[in-house]
């Protein structure tokens, strides 16, 4: 039964809102009204205003523009509290007093005329409680100052259209009742927002301001994606006054994900993060005009074509051996420069010497450092001589390494390791792309990036050890990195998490096993088909049994015509190759199957037929996997994983022999 005490309350919230939200719509009326008036006497007067004046109202209708922007964001945060106002309540009883304190936790805070907050942003400090802790001794921490008492009352509401639905006292972070109705709700085009169902170690991640590379590996439905965007709220909430959305770059799979992930932040009261992928994140490094070949045509030969030279040597310049092919180039260049004694006219200067110099500087270019060796040694003869004897030990340094760091350098370097490259003059494969950066940083040295503040990098198992370092030079910035080792659809080394841990300077790895997306009985049948599986933890949320069927086309017929007639929003036909999936497209001529390939934008609802190189990262209430071969029943595999667990409520596979 819901209280007076919280029926008034709500009321009395709602009703200040309202206010609110009249005062705004008023002083956008009278923006408009002043924007248009100075704008009709700047064009009625035009000719009688000198220069001065006419830039002083241009100045004054840039500042009623912006004035009303934000206002529009005001009003727009002001009428969604007004529906649903906050989510949850907790009481407080700080260590000094002798009562608790009520404070109520909303997707935007809010306070009255008077400076009274009568709700509190989720990623205010205080909030923390609600996440962090169980009734009892507790604390949080503002301004550097722990707050220590005991929390006395955790309480969680479903308010909609203004009226309380549900209210639950709890002891945990979510109540289970809560979290199983939200669970059980359909797909949408976009990803929703998790603040009122954030667990603990979620929050943990969500609020570390600290960490310079924090490594997410989360199971599949784990929420690492929301836990990423989440973060980036939260650092957008404390740094207000230094960071802001165009400071932070997403490095996104595709276009299709970009979409669906792009609406959290505004959601969250914050402006949109500018998204990327990954080649052209690499192409800002690159001067030159080089063509960068098709990354998902790529992917595309190695997932369907595995046994071609191409795949095989795609798969080989993402490993660790190739990675270590290229260090180990590059220190034989640098143990090139102190091989010999140097002698230039009466000066002579040893190996040691010089390897004494090389070894202060490990991350140094071999340009910078013959630079570097050339400054320090110059200083040996007289001023009058220096210019000209620095310029001779350059040229001899260069001359001994004899490479300038270029693609045709690069690609010498393959040839004499045996390793194929696009022969086309101008071109650069996408395997090739990350390692010649790699080759044009040990050589030459790339100016990084200092604009970007922090880099979001979802999908982490999609690159290889070798890109991430590349990404981590180039970007020095602070970096979130996400992914799940288990969906890694290009076989790469066993310790993934460990090289890249290994590569990157102070890092963080936090571990997520708990799956929420799927029911209970499609991950209990998805974790089957990984080494791992008995460390994921699924949610006690029940659905159908999955089910196994012999392939038929009357079958798939009938689990189309099931989906149509259900509540379904969302059903994935995701194929091992677009083989197959043109083989249904021929089978069902009659029904309005979606495309989701490399030239898609945005996600759709309906039937999806797609691949998993696209359908990785997304999710469908219901998936059909139409050409499964029985062995792949009794193997383990990444791909049967991540097709399996991409399923919300039902899951039915095909077998074809």
């Amino acid at each position: 039964m819901i209280s007076t005490t919280e029926e008034h309350y709500l009321t009395e919230v709602t009703s200040k809102l309202k206010q609110k939200i009249k005062e705004v719509e008023a002083t956008l009326d009278t923006n408009e009204a002043n924007y248009k008036e100075l704008k009709h006497y700047t064009i009625d007067y035009k000719n009688e205003l000198d220069k001065y004046e006419v830039y002083n109202h241009q100045q004054n209708l840039k500042f009623i523009d912006s004035r009303s922007v934000l206002e529009a964001n005001v009003l727009k945060k002001l009428n969604y509290q007004k529906e649903t106002p906050y989510f949850s309540k907790i009481a407080f009883q700080f260590a000094e007093d002798d009562e608790s304190e009520d404070f109520y936790i909303g997707r935007y805070g809010f306070a009255d005329q008077y400076g009274e907050q009568l709700i509190y942003d989720w990623r205010a400090p205080i909030s923390s409680l609600y996440y962090d802790f169980s009734l009892g001794e507790a604390f949080y921490e503002s301004h550097n100052q722990k707050f220590h008492g005991k929390l006395q009352l955790k309480r969680q509401f479903e308010i909609k259209n203004g009226r309380i639905n549900f209210v639950v006292d709890t002891n945990d972070a979510i109540n289970d009742e809560l979290l199983m109705r939200e669970l059980g709700k359909s797909t949408s085009n976009e990803m929703k927002t998790i603040i009122h169902t954030i667990q603990r170690e979620q929050n943990a991640a969500i609020r570390d301001t600290k960490t310079k590379n924090l490594i997410i590996q989360g199971v599949a439905g784990s929420g690492k994606t929301s836990i990423a965007l989440h973060r980036m709220a939260y650092l957008l909430y404390q740094k207000k006054e230094e960071l802001s959305a165009s400071d932070i770059l997403i490095v996104s799979p595709n276009q299709v994900f970009a979409d669906y992930i792009s609406t959290v932040l505004p959601e969250l009261g914050e402006d949109e993060l500018p998204q990327v992928d990954i080649v052209s994140l690499a192409a800002l490094f690159i001067d030159e005009k080089y063509r960068i070949t098709d990354r998902q045509d790529e992917l595309r030969e190695v997932l369907e074509n595995s046994s071609s030279q191409q795949a095989k040597n795609y798969r080989y310049k993402q490993s660790k051996d190739f990675f270590e092919k290229l260090q180990s180039h590059g220190a034989e260049l640098k143990r090139q420069l102190f091989a010999a004694e140097v002698r230039i006219d009466d000066q002579r200067i040893s190996p040691a010497e010089i390897k004494r110099i090389i070894d202060q500087q490990p991350e140094q270019s071999l340009f910078e450092l013959t630079q570097e060796l050339s400054s320090f040694f110059s200083k040996r003869v007289s001023e009058l001589r220096r210019e000209k004897f620095a310029k001779q030990l350059e040229l001899h340094f260069k001359k001994i390494i004899h490479t300038t760091g270029s693609l045709t350098d690069y690609y010498k370097f393959l040839a004499a390791n045996n390793l194929e490259y696009a022969k086309k003059k101008h071109v650069i494969s996408y395997s090739d792309l990350f390692p010649y950066l790699f080759f044009k940083l040990m050589i030459e040295g790339i100016k990084p990036n200092k604009q970007v503040q922090h880099l979001v990098i979802d999908e982490m198992q999609d690159y290889s050890v070798l890109q991430l370092s590349v990404i981590d030079r180039l970007f020095p910035c602070q970096k979130t990195i996400c992914g799940d080792v288990h969906q890694m659809l290009v076989s790469s080394d066993d310790d993934f998490l460990g090289e890249l841990q290994a590569a990157l300077s102070k890092t963080r790895l936090l571990k997520f096993v708990t799956s929420y997306r799927s029911s209970f009985e499609i991950m209990e049948f998805a974790k089957r088909f990984i080494d791992d599986g008995e460390e994921i933890q699924p949610v006690e949320r029940h659905g159908k049994e999955v089910e196994v069927h012999a392939y038929n086309r009357e079958y798939l017929a009938k689990k189309i015509r099931d989906f149509k007639a259900s509540d379904h929003k969302s059903c994935g036909i995701i194929c091992q190759n677009w083989q197959e999936a043109a083989k249904i497209e021929a089978a069902f001529p009659e029904e309005q199957l979606v495309r989701f390939e490399k030239d898609t934008k945005k996600i759709a609802e309906g039937i999806i037929l797609t691949t998993l190189q696209f359908a990785k990262g997304l999710e469908f209430d219901q998936v059909i996997l139409p050409d499964i071969r029985s062995r792949q029943l009794q193997e383990k595999s990444n791909c049967l994983y991540t097709s399996c667990s991409r399923a919300l409520h039902e899951l039915t596979l095909l077998v074809k022999d």
